[in-house]
């Protein structure tokens, strides 16, 4: 211990003593160290924090999956009932749907929206909490007519004011009266951070529900029997499945089931950026040890002198590769120090790019196990950029060298000329690299952004509307008020245009279903085509500005009672009518309970409109559109976005105009979601834009990192090579001739770099195609940009060492030796 501190106080003398080497060594390591503690933070935040239930990696969501669709879907009730009787791999079986709810307490504040979920009464107990307040669901409040709820910790809190009176009271949830039996625990991560919970109850005699072809939005919720792993549960779920299918076959053909661990249905789609993201901070580490490690050899050659009189006085090799690590460790551990204060403030910019909806970005912050991984990185970065250059200083100090290095022509050893020349094309090898992804991630950006959308997405007002059923319980009611709405909306100033309609462009619902077209083979069961759907109001396509290329759009002919219209795109168009006017064929409607009910006829065809992210699941079923019309649905809409389209200025600026509206018409009706489209599309590419915006960032410190340790390299070969210079200057070579030398030298090192750097790009761009659209992982174009602008940089980083070397003056150089 005491030799320990001892070499520590020196190590600590002697950069003090070199302040310029030791800051620049330092702020090297906590740029790459900072940037893995962020990065760290936000995966351990994301992917690695359990969730806040008891062996929660024993809990399991499950959905179904038709044959030949990329996306899962919900689960049918009558098949859950199926599932939950027959399996034997897990405890229980829950089923549960996340909703939104009306909330309106009398005395306790205007009315609003929450995010709530419909579950099981055992939801709870397999998820393993209690209420902190009050008691759980029993199975007798999981029936029709009972109505009570749990409240989430934060609605407590803020709604009201944590009084612990609370249980028992009631208030109402979307029209209707509820009794509040209890209080969730903090930190609930279930469906979306529901902030209520209510029974199944009316859904479980629903006869849209009861049906078994329909699938209403739920999710199995499980926790496996000790034991039983997650394979052996899926094998076990799919034997059910294919039972159901033999049971079933006009609903349940070719229909299987995926189980996810709870926390992996929630968070997989970020995964892979995550993990790129990862990577690329690793680069920049691996940059930033090998630029250190370059510094600390051209330090050791300055102190060759000093190690070989330590060793005439009797330290041994390992004593003194011991001594420079010290040096080494100490200047990590620093740099470490500061990375955690630049991490600090990266993970602020870093949550404002991420996707405001996900909890667990948001959640994101410097905690414990990120300081004990800074604290591993700090430790390993030092003896990554100090081991090999402190066993080589440390090898070659000898008494006889001491002796002989007094003079001032003395240099490196060409072993340690091509270690420094090693690192650096490492260095180029990693830029360029990590400069392909990024080129690769912003390319791909861009032709997300510039893809069609079919519609026009500038000023629009987007507003979220709930009607509760227990009030609107049929078309009628619903239509008034809409009508009504749409009517006062209309008249306010600077709107152009406005309409309702469910599932529309970038929301965060998904609506697909089977049709058949009429007078035509029924298809086999499970091979049905299928279509997304929407339900829109007569303006609809006037308000977003999607084109009509044939027919027309709904009107006053289109009267609830009179045979039904639909509206299709032209993709389902081309696809089932190719060569045919679609108009005035029909379609066979599954949308509605009825019994053979009549088909509806098709009115119009309308340009195609993207509805999310080109590369996400959804989107790649390349579904054709179809669109109700409100007045006519059978089946009543009571969630709607409207949609208001303003002349110009922010549309934000019309919200509570809006709002008053809503408000004369009921009172008691909250609205929620209020954003623009813009903004919904931003949120939509939130994460998209956060891996292209962050690999972006770490490839230019890459570059930045990798120019600086070329420049370092080339300055100090010329700084050894000053008398050989000289020689060539007094023997008749030219300036010109000097200046293209040492840029060569520089270029050539840069040269093997990108040519290593491009077989691994090659490579290991592959793992981007899933983040990709629009471009391949090795897109010729993208990979000659880069490295046209690492060849540019290598240049600016070699033309001042070459600079310096023409100026070197031939007799001052042979007087120097």
């Amino acid at each position: 211990m005491d030799t320990l501190l001892q070499d520590l106080r020196y190590a600590v003398r002697l950069l003090l003593k070199s302040p310029g080497f030791s800051l620049l060594a330092i702020v090297t390591l906590a740029l790459g160290i900072g940037a893995n503690t962020a990065i760290f933070s936000v995966v351990y935040s994301v992917l690695l924090r359990p969730l806040p239930y008891p062996h929660s990696d024993r809990i399991v969501q499950l959905r179904e999956k038709r044959e030949g669709l990329f996306a899962t879907g919900s689960v049918s009730y009558p098949n859950y009932l199926d599932w939950r009787a027959a399996q034997r791999s897990l405890t229980d079986l829950a089923l549960y749907r996340v909703t939104g709810v009306n909330l309106s307490a009398e005395g306790e504040g205007e009315p609003e929206r929450i995010t709530g979920a419909r579950a099981s009464f055992n939801t709870l107990s397999i998820l393993g909490v209690r209420p902190v307040i009050g008691r759980d669901f029993v199975e007798a409040d999981d029936k029709p007519g009972v109505h009570v709820a749990l409240i989430g910790d934060k609605l407590w809190r803020t709604r009201f004011g944590a009084n612990r009176d609370i249980v028992g009271r009631t208030v109402t949830l979307s029209g209707v009266p509820t009794q509040i039996l209890g209080v969730l625990p903090a930190g609930m991560e279930f469906a979306r951070a529901a902030q209520v919970l209510l029974p199944l109850a009316e859904m479980r005699i629903d006869p849209d529900v009861l049906e078994r072809g329909n699938h209403n939005g739920f999710s199995g919720l499980g926790r496996l029997k000790d034991g039983v792993s997650l394979e052996q549960a899926r094998a076990d779920f799919n034997t059910i499945a294919r039972n159901l299918e033999k049971q079933y076959p006009d609903t349940n053909a070719r229909r299987s089931v995926t189980m996810r661990t709870l926390l992996e249905s929630g968070v997989g789609d970020y995964r892979s950026s995550l993990y790129v993201l990862f990577g690329a901070v690793g680069c920049v580490l691996l940059i930033a040890c090998a630029n250190v490690a370059g510094l600390l050899l051209a330090r050791g050659t300055a102190r060759q002198r000093e190690l070989g009189i330590r060793s005439a006085l009797g330290a041994n090799r390992f004593r003194l590769t011991t001594q420079l690590l010290i040096e080494s460790l100490l200047l990590s551990v620093i740099g470490g120090a500061a990375g955690v204060l630049l991490a600090i403030w990266g993970l602020d910019l870093i949550l404002a790019l991420s996707p405001a909806d996900s909890l667990r970005f948001q959640a994101t912050h410097l905690n414990t196990p990120a300081l004990i991984f800074t604290s591993v990185v700090a430790v390993g970065a030092g003896l990554l950029a100090g081991a090999w250059p402190a066993w080589r200083v440390a090898s070659s100090a000898s008494p006889t060298s001491a002796l002989h290095e007094g003079g001032r022509g003395s240099s490196d050893g060409v072993e340690r000329q091509r270690l420094r020349a090693g690192l650096v094309v490492c260095q180029v090898a990693l830029a360029l690299v990590l400069l392909s992804g990024a080129g690769l991630l912003l390319k791909s950006f861009w032709k997300v952004q510039e893809a069609k959308l079919g519609f026009d997405p500038d000023q629009l007002l987007l507003m979220r509307v709930t009607l509760p059923t227990s009030k609107y319980s049929d078309d009628t009611k619903i239509a008034q008020f809409t009508n009504r709405l749409l009517e006062r909306v209309r008249g306010l100033p600077g709107v152009t245009a406005a309409a309702s309609a469910e599932n529309i462009p970038f929301d965060s619902g998904e609506w697909d279903s089977t049709f058949h077209l009429t007078g035509t083979p029924q298809n086999p069961p499970g091979k049905e085509p299928s279509s997304e759907v929407s339900v829109v109001s007569a303006d609809y396509f006037k308000t977003m500005k999607v084109p009509l290329r044939r027919g027309r759009f709904f009107g006053p002919q289109d009267k609830p009672g009179q045979p039904r219209s639909i509206i299709i795109d032209e993709s389902l168009a081309k696809r089932f009518f190719p060569n045919q006017d679609p108009i005035g064929k029909q379609i066979d409607d599954e949308q509605t309970l009825a019994k053979n009910p009549p088909p509806l006829t098709i009115v119009g065809v309308v340009g195609r409109v993207r509805t999310d992210d080109p590369t996400s699941t959804f989107t790649q079923l390349e579904l054709p559109q179809m669109y109700f019309y409100t007045d006519q649905y059978a089946k009543a809409v009571t969630a709607q976005t409207l949609i208001v389209r303003v002349a110009r200025g922010n549309p934000l600026a019309l919200t509570e105009s809006v709002k008053r509206q809503i408000l004369e018409i009921d009172p008691d009706q909250p609205v929620s979601d209020v954003t623009t489209m813009e903004k919904s599309m931003a949120s939509t590419f939130a994460s998209r834009r956060l891996t292209m915006t962050l690999t972006l960032a770490f490839a230019g410190l890459a570059l930045v990192l990798a120019a600086v340790g070329l420049f370092g390299v080339m300055a100090l070969r010329v700084t050894q090579r000053t008398r050989e210079i000289g020689i060539r200057l007094a023997l008749g070579a030219q300036r010109g001739e000097i200046f293209r030398l040492v840029i060569g030298n520089g270029l050539k090192l840069a040269a093997i770099g990108v040519v290593i750097g491009l077989c691994a790009s090659l490579v290991l761009t592959r793992a981007l195609s899933g983040l990709l659209y629009g471009v391949g992982a090795s897109d010729p174009l993208t990979m000659s940009g880069v490295i046209l602008l690492l060849g540019s940089v290598t240049l600016l980083a070699n033309f001042l060492p070459a600079r310096k070397a023409t100026q070197v003056d031939p007799m001052v150089a042979l007087r120097e030796d």
